[in-house]
């Protein structure tokens, strides 16, 4: 009686989690259809007034745009750094004890709150003289992926079979020759993963930018913080539908190339 209950039982957990993450999004793009500034269930009609009202929104494209630019350049460093740190916790002549702490160190943003981070890099920041603006934005969001994408990396790298590394080593191939012809194909997937994963953290990522932007910039996050601030409701909705089917497209990419082992 039990084992036929378990599999309902899970089933139902998995139809409540399901109902849970995913109700809130549906509620969002069906208010995102109406044709009121504010939206009430249910709707008085349809339409797409409101996508119009965001792609036509000078401010919340260009938002968007130099999202697109800090992700893009976030994601390629970021995943450079990562496969390096990756390739030094597996592949690197240095003691267990070694690896565990480069692991360690590279995984310390993980368990900082945000606005930790944010403040440290902005102190940080201050007192070298660089102020506010885009070079302390980027450096946010790339000590921001980098565990993630190092972990990404790292986890590929455990599957591969060392002994075809070592046998291309033992016909003469030197160290760098293994890494770019051994190697690095086999960590390909993981490496595209890694870029697409760290494009849409850095994409949606609110309170580093928030702290470390100061006037000069402006990101898709900053863009509709300041419309909830003047309670724009409907053009939220359409403008966090275009955000949600950027990132879910880039995320379900990503774990295309990456399956859950």
């Amino acid at each position: 009686m039990v084992s036929r209950s378990l599999p309902s039982g899970l089933g139902w957990v998995v139809i409540a989690t399901f109902v849970f993450i995913y109700a809130p999004i549906t509620i969002l793009v069906y208010l995102s259809l109406s044709t009121a500034s504010q939206p009430a269930i249910p709707l008085d009609g349809v339409s797409l007034r409101w996508y119009a009202a965001v792609l036509n929104d000078v401010r919340f494209v260009r938002g968007m745009l130099t999202s697109v630019g800090i992700g893009t350049v976030t994601a390629i460093l970021g995943t450079t750094l990562g496969l390096l740190a990756a390739q030094t916790i597996m592949r690197a002549p240095i003691s267990a004890r070694s690896r565990s702490v480069v692991a360690t160190v590279i995984a310390v943003p993980l368990f900082l709150p945000t606005v930790v981070l944010a403040v440290a890099i902005g102190i940080t920041a201050g007192r070298a003289g660089v102020g506010f603006g885009l070079l302390p934005v980027l450096a946010g969001h790339l000590i921001w992926v980098l565990p993630f994408s190092t972990f990404v990396l790292t986890a590929r790298h455990a599957q591969l079979d060392a002994r075809v590394e070592a046998a291309a080593a033992d016909l003469g191939a030197s160290p760098q020759v293994v890494f770019r012809t051994v190697t690095l194909p086999q960590l390909a997937p993981a490496i595209i993963a890694s870029v697409l994963f760290s494009f849409a953290l850095s994409f949606n990522e609110f309170l580093i930018t928030f702290f470390l932007a100061g006037s000069g910039i402006t990101t898709m996050p900053l863009e509709i913080f300041g419309k909830v601030r003047i309670g724009a409701t409907s053009f939220l909705n359409a403008a966090s539908v275009v955000v949600l089917v950027i990132s879910g497209v880039v995320a379900l990419l990503a774990a295309r190339f990456e399956p859950p082992a």
